[in-house]
């Protein structure tokens, strides 16, 4: 038989299993082994990213096959699943589950089956909180009743940190409008605000120099055009017609939905300038804001439920709580959560 080249090896390690044949000629074949007869064994190849093939290896040629550990591998796909990160939903809880579950089934006798049993049971407890009304936020459980307790402050952490983990800027910047809007009177909306202000300038700075070419831009986009093929120029100005109408689109339904901060394309002049007044606008009014001046509604919602959860609590004492949670700016939910205390 003639030896299987070192030269395939490259191209044979894209296979998601497999087992190390190593030659009496001191060469090696990655590939799976699907059949084993009295004088040879069948290997599947990867001969390219799409074509696999079968062969014939004869038992005699083969020095040794060292067998893939397939759980290992597996098992680096799933031990990342915790800690879990924050927020995660049941059915997120669901399917984390599902993958570990079905390593387990896949590999009763792995090594590694008590680790997987650990993943699991983590999984199980966290996911109980969840269904009971819990969340975890900051990796830590927090348990219904804390989490009832805490409403206010603790939904507005959690607003400040979509703000902080948002994908990007214009995400980020339509979760400050929430947190402002709803939590203006807590700690967390004044705890990000430096971290606002950075944001909203480096995006001003950006929509600035980006409307500084603009004119340029679209000069040099025609002179382009105009030196390429006609055929090529008429299908290249169909698909900037068609991104640009498909941008458009999606900026119409934005302004219809009453979505503060648009979608931004370069080669779009009215939304950027629209955002750089936005921008300036709220850099203004975060310059003139005094955090002296704000209620805490932090305190506000704290000292409502101490009174309406100590017992004896009268209908005075409640209407009195809930008239300094108004005058807060608690948002409506928040107002409804108490008044829903309030004794008979």
């Amino acid at each position: 038989m003639k030896p299987i080249s070192l030269l395939l090896l490259p191209i044979l390690t894209c296979m998601a299993h497999a087992d190390t044949i190593r030659m009496r000629d001191g060469s090696e074949l990655t590939g799976e082994v699907v059949t084993e007869k009295d004088d040879h064994y069948v290997v599947k190849v990867q001969v390219t990213k799409t074509i696999r093939d079968e062969r014939k290896i004869p038992k005699k040629d083969i020095l040794e096959i060292v067998a893939e550990k397939k759980d290992l591998l597996a098992f680096e796909e799933i031990k990342s699943l915790v800690p879990t990160p924050d927020l995660l939903t049941l059915e997120q809880y669901d399917q984390q589950t599902a993958k570990v579950e079905n390593f387990m089934k896949e590999f009763p006798q792995s090594r590694l089956l008590k680790d997987a049993d650990a993943l699991l049971k983590t999984l199980d407890a966290e996911r109980e909180v969840i269904a009971e009304g819990g969340l975890k936020f900051e990796g830590k459980m927090v348990q219904a009743s804390d989490r009832a307790a805490h409403a206010y402050p603790l939904d507005a952490r959690i607003a400040a940190a979509k703000v902080v983990n948002a994908p990007d800027t214009t995400q980020a910047l339509r979760a400050w409008t929430e947190l402002e809007s709803k939590y203006g009177s807590s700690k967390a909306y004044l705890d990000a605000r430096e971290y606002a202000r950075k944001l909203m300038l480096t995006h001003l700075r950006a929509i600035e120099k980006s409307l500084d070419s603009y004119d340029q831009r679209m000069k040099d986009r025609e002179a382009g055009l105009a030196r390429i093929d006609e055929r090529d120029r008429d299908r290249t100005k169909r698909a900037i017609e068609e991104q640009n109408a498909a941008y458009l689109a999606k900026v119409a339904k934005e302004k219809e939905e009453n979505v503060k901060w648009p979608s931004l394309d370069p080669n779009h002049k009215g939304p950027m300038m629209e955002t750089k007044r936005l921008l300036e606008m709220e850099l203004s009014k975060l310059d003139k804001l005094d955090p002296s001046k704000l209620p805490d509604g932090d305190k506000a919602w704290n000292d409502a439920w101490s009174v309406l959860s100590s017992g004896g609590t009268d209908r005075q004492a409640a209407s009195t709580a809930i008239s300094a949670a108004r005058s807060a700016r608690l948002p409506a939910e928040y107002i409804t959560i108490l008044e829903a205390k309030i004794p008979e």
